[in-house]
């Protein structure tokens, strides 16, 4: 089984990559995202005031361990995470069965050096601030109902920062920097060729 790891800044196209990487393996390979992974927002906090991108927020030890059995290739009950009350579906899971490939995308998923040493590749995602700052205004102000803003104030308050202290550094223990994200049909070709002779051995 092979373990791949996708990372990158909010709106850098983590998704996209994940998605065209995903569809050219099909049935051999699964998705597990670390959104799924965030802590419950405490009663009372207002999530405008909240880092997402910081390392706090996420439950790392649980991660972590399923990332582990992942490599063991055991299943997981991953959490149904709400980005609309900030909070887990209480009582709700989702069953992730792990295939030959399996790619995890998230902001912080080389943070930590155990989890590191877990995957097989690593692949960075390279945007301009500019490209990733619009990219984050279309997806909030459509899929989140967000103001402009408010995403600006935040985005200057705990996004910029957080990815230059804990997303940026990432960079230097990927095995590979992808610049303009899916767009880059060349680097996502020696992607794919990459994990097809990994998918071999």
């Amino acid at each position: 089984m092979v373990l791949v790891s996708i990372i990158g800044g909010s709106g850098a196209g983590k998704t996209s990559v994940t998605n065209a990487i995903f569809t050219h393996f099909k049935s051999c390979a699964s998705i597990l995202s670390m959104d799924d992974y965030y802590k419950n927002l405490e009663p009372g906090t207002d999530p405008r005031e909240f880092n997402f991108d910081s390392p706090k927020a996420f439950d790392f030890d649980l991660f972590e361990s399923h990332l582990k059995c992942i490599k063991e290739n055991r299943s997981i009950n991953v959490p149904v995470y709400s980005m609309v009350t900030y909070r887990r579906e209480e009582g709700i899971c989702r069953r992730f069965d792990p295939k030959p490939l399996v790619i995890v995308e998230g902001l912080l998923v080389m943070f930590k050096r155990e989890m590191r040493d877990l995957f097989d590749f690593s692949i960075y995602i390279d945007a301009p601030a500019d490209e990733r700052l619009i990219r984050r205004i279309e997806r909030d102000t459509r899929e989140r109902g967000r103001s402009l803003e408010s995403i600006i104030t935040q985005y200057r308050k705990f996004v910029s920062p957080s990815f230059e202290s804990f997303i940026e550094p990432q960079k230097y223990f990927c095995d590979i920097v992808l610049p303009d994200g899916a767009a880059n049909t060349t680097g996502l070709n020696v992607i794919t060729n990459a994990i097809e002779n990994m998918l071999k051995k």
